[in-house]
């Protein structure tokens, strides 16, 4: 018995690729784009660690953009990624927690799915809960929660207006600005 073998051509690879990904919307609610924040100045001599989680779903840019803020933007000189609490300086110890669409969006999301999107679907309920445990000197000192809501639509109507994606604001850049959020609010800490 022979197999055959079959050649897929790269022109099928980009068509399919589009489909894909021009036929559905996606925002962040309370989160308009921005331009990208910039780095603080390296001032801290403090040791800074960070904890990074695995993300529980498809990563859209998330992770890298806390690795990227913590690494690069942050004001400290000593910035490591690891697990062990320092006895001086500070550990951040992010967790991530992916909040699934409605029952009923999820039910309509696999049906427009089926249906190559010719049936409509949404979600205005997904999105993350994100938790930043601060630890300073080896001592827990706060927990700052944020809640991340997504909308989500999938239509193949939708084609002609997927630029609308452009103009929203991306995973990376809304997890970059959480994370600019939990140092305004933890300022009291460093």
């Amino acid at each position: 018995m022979t197999i055959a073998k079959t050649k897929v051509s790269p022109i099928a690879v980009v068509i399919v690729s589009l489909f894909i990904f021009t036929n559905c919307l996606i925002s962040y609610k309370d989160h308009p784009k921005i331009l990208p924040l910039p780095s603080e100045e390296k001032t801290n001599d403090a040791n800074f660690v960070y904890v990074l989680p695995t993300f529980p779903q498809v990563n859209l840019g998330g992770r890298e953009a806390l690795k990227n803020y913590f690494q690069n933007k942050t004001r400290f000189k000593n910035t490591v990624e690891g697990v062990d609490v320092p006895k001086t300086g500070y550990l951040v110890n992010v967790k991530v927690n992916y909040r699934s669409p409605s029952p009923e969006a999820t039910v309509f999301l696999g049906i427009s799915t089926l249906t190559a999107t010719f049936l409509p679907a949404w979600s205005t309920q997904d999105g993350y809960d994100v938790q930043y445990l601060l630890y300073k000197d080896g001592k827990k000192v706060g927990t700052y929660d944020y809640h991340i809501f997504r909308n989500y639509a999938q239509w193949i109507l939708f084609i002609p207006i997927s630029w609308y994606n452009f103009e929203t604001a991306t995973e990376r850049e809304v997890f970059e600005r959480t994370t600019l959020k939990f140092f305004e609010d933890a300022k009291d800490h460093f």
